[in-house]
């Protein structure tokens, strides 16, 4: 079938909606582009069709840089220019939040990335026949000898990897930091090979049972963002572009200026919190993973702060606690993992004792459907700041600003 391509849309590709007929999505087409397509599967209201031949090319569309792109399913935007990326990101928020009914104040552009490849400090891989792979879009794993994305710290970790049989283990992460130099292997589902566990130049780590083990003994990767230097254990979560999580810190930072009191909801090793804590303000950081509350403790030692606390608990747990004691807040961080905070967290979150609420999110979608919970009594969305933390993909990340309606004036 031949179609014309009305929008872009997160994950699904390019739209084509018409009059009569389901909306098809095409993935690798762009807006604007008549194309030529088969199609795949058929659902009550939607189309998906395989793209087969571009007929009149969008102007935005570029030449992709990795020989994968048709075949990879991480890099779904190599073929539109960035400046269009940007624009459609900031157009995804604006229809999540639509949906739901989710008003705001102020929708700043998105923030770029300064690295659109080379950017990540840190890609997984699954062993296939031997070598690293990566996932087709809905398939598959196959092997690859190289990523783009990965920087160049990872790259030549990556190097190391292929002249090496991996059969051994299932998967296998690559972290690295272009900042501090250091770099790790990570194993899963077997020991690494020999010959990388007696580098003594390459930290390689591999998990026996839910322990992880590493090679030297007691070996981290450490990163820098925010002015703070991190340890990393293996396993654990660290934004991936450094370079825009110096952008989301410094937004946060801005956001919380002269706020004394404030508590950091999956805070991670403390990527936020750590730099607010050393710029005055007393912080409460909360994370369920033990071994990374553990590295917080430690980047707050390394970095010479001692007005933070990392507490091992559930958000969940913590919020119902904080409640019931009526512990007051200045602000409240919440930097949940993809799904979001879910429908229990939001309405605990909106009984805060806080003045204000700022939420992270990597995903529009869960976000809205939060914020559409925590907005239906006391709190209103003041501010949207997106940051590009993840080029060339689907993905972005936003940062809200939520304040209680109570302290809103009229004029604003």
């Amino acid at each position: 079938m031949q179609i014309t391509i009305t929008a872009l849309g997160n994950i699904v590709g390019g739209i084509s909606s018409a009059e009569g007929r389901k909306t098809v999505f095409v993935r690798g087409a762009l807006p604007g582009e008549t194309v030529r397509c088969r199609i795949t599967s058929e659902k009550k209201n939607r189309i998906e069709a395989e793209l087969l031949e571009v007929i009149d090319a969008s102007p935005h569309r570029v030449t992709p840089f990795c020989e994968y792109f048709n075949e990879c399913g991480g890099c779904s935007l190599q073929h539109l220019s960035y400046s269009q990326q940007l624009i459609w990101k900031r157009n995804w928020i604006e229809k999540a939040f639509s949906r739901v009914g989710i008003s705001f104040s102020i929708m700043e552009d998105v923030a770029p990335s300064p690295k659109t490849t080379g950017y990540r400090n840190r890609v997984s891989f699954d062993v296939v026949e031997g070598k690293p792979g990566l996932h087709r879009f809905r398939g598959n794993p196959f092997p690859v000898s190289e990523c783009p994305l990965l920087n160049r710290r990872g790259r030549q970790e990556f190097r190391l990897l292929q002249k090496v049989n991996l059969d051994h283990c299932a998967r296998v992460s690559v972290r690295a930091s272009d900042r501090t130099g250091s770099a790790m292997l990570e194993f899963r589902g077997g020991l690494p090979p020999g010959s990388l566990a007696q580098d003594n130049s390459v930290i390689t780590a591999w998990k026996i049972s839910d322990k992880w083990v590493t090679e030297p003994e007691g070996c981290e990767v450490t990163e820098q963002a925010g002015g703070c230097t991190f340890p990393i254990k293996p396993g654990t979560f660290f934004q991936v572009n450094p370079c825009c999580a110096d952008k989301l810190i410094s937004t946060v930072a801005d956001i919380c200026h002269c706020d004394l009191n404030i508590l950091d909801l999956y805070g991670g090793s403390g990527a936020n919190a750590l730099p607010l804590a050393a710029s005055g303000a007393s912080v409460v950081s909360i994370e369920i993973n033990p071994d990374t509350s553990l590295s917080g403790r430690k980047a707050a030692e390394m970095n010479g702060v001692d007005s933070i606390s990392f507490i091992t608990s559930s958000a969940r747990q913590f919020l119902t606690d904080s409640s019931m004691s009526g512990r007051l807040w200045d602000t409240v961080i919440v930097d949940p993992p993809r799904a979001g905070l879910g429908i229990r967290i939001s309405r605990l979150l909106r009984k805060t004792n806080s003045r204000k609420i700022i939420y992270v999110s990597c995903n529009p979608f869960s976000l809205a459907r939060d914020l559409r919970i925590i907005t239906e009594r006391d709190w209103a969305v003041q501010k949207v700041q997106p940051i590009d933390m993840f080029p060339q993909t689907d993905h972005i990340e936003t940062v809200v600003l939520l304040e209680r309606k109570e302290n809103i004036c009229p004029s604003q």
